[in-house]
């Protein structure tokens, strides 16, 4: 063995013995009829499941639940875009919120009327950036780990990729589609992996092209299928994604241009370190 794999072997595991994460939280995720993930939360006394959406903004729960409930419900001085356009204008306090079994600090949560299916509402980046987020999707697992630079303890054999944190909380990194970056954002709200037109000019993908070929025409905007040979995550090589190409009205103000959605996902393990801004990626078994 050379001396320099040597120190390399026993920096690692001095740093895994001296800077084990600490696990705030563990708790077992279910899975939607779409492959999303939700998972337990206590809010104000009641339990709740919310459906993880790092590609959010706000954390919300659905208006007919916070009824039901009897929630106080206050306008908040604070107006948020949602999905599609709406305005979301109306929260409850969050003074007593729980996931699983860890009280998080006090932040409002939204109330929208976006239909959910078997979800009271999401957990989004306004919550899970005060954390490093440990999913794995293919055995069914979310931990919320202390913030405190020991994200990459224990995650040999893990693609690490450096990441921007937008202001909005969206984790954004480069990937590689047949052997060209891109930005991509990280959604786990999203079930599917999605390009924008714009971006697929620069991968040399026009509306002409002979195999683009037309697969939804919604009158506001058009989704396209491809087949794209391969996508490069870190060194994590994925072999004939599925990736949706949208007009660009889909998602307008994302920031990137490629969101990365479950259909990706749910096979990895992945762990999302908001304070260093790294992100950790192994293949599912």
């Amino acid at each position: 063995m050379s001396v320099a794999l040597f120190w390399a072997l026993f920096c690692q595991g001095v740093l895994a013995a001296e800077c084990p994460p600490v696990r705030l939280a563990t708790m077992k995720t279910d899975s939607l009829a779409d492959g999303r993930i939700k998972i337990p939360v206590t809010l104000e006394g009641h339990p709740l499941s919310f459906l993880v959406d790092t590609g959010g903004v706000s954390t919300t729960i659905k208006w007919e639940r916070a009824r039901d409930l009897g929630l106080p419900v206050k306008q908040s001085l604070r107006k948020l875009t949602g999905v599609g356009g709406s305005m979301l204008n109306f929260a409850i306090t969050g003074e007593n919120f729980s996931i699983g079994d860890l009280r998080v600090r006090n932040r409002p949560i939204y109330v929208e009327t976006r239909p959910l299916a078997d979800a009271d509402g999401t957990l989004a980046p306004d919550i899970l950036r005060n954390y490093d987020v440990d999913i794995d999707f293919a055995h069914g697992s979310l931990s919320l780990v202390s913030p405190d630079g020991c994200a990459g303890a224990n995650q040999a054999g893990s693609a690490v990729i450096a990441m921007d944190v937008a202001q909005n909380g969206h984790v954004r990194f480069p990937v590689k589609i047949d052997g060209k970056t891109i930005m991509a954002t990280l959604d786990t709200g999203s079930t599917i992996s999605l390009i924008n037109m714009q971006a697929a000019a620069s991968l040399g993908i026009y509306p002409a092209s002979p195999q683009l070929s037309l697969v939804h025409d919604s009158g506001q905007y058009r989704l396209y299928a491809y087949p794209f040979q391969t996508m490069e995550i870190g060194r994590l090589s994925v072999k004939n994604p599925r990736i949706a190409i949208a007009s660009d009205s889909f998602f307008p103000g994302l920031g990137s241009d490629l969101v990365l959605g479950m259909d990706a996902l749910r096979q990895m393990h992945l762990t999302i370190a908001y304070g260093e801004q790294r992100l950790y990626i192994t293949a599912g078994n």
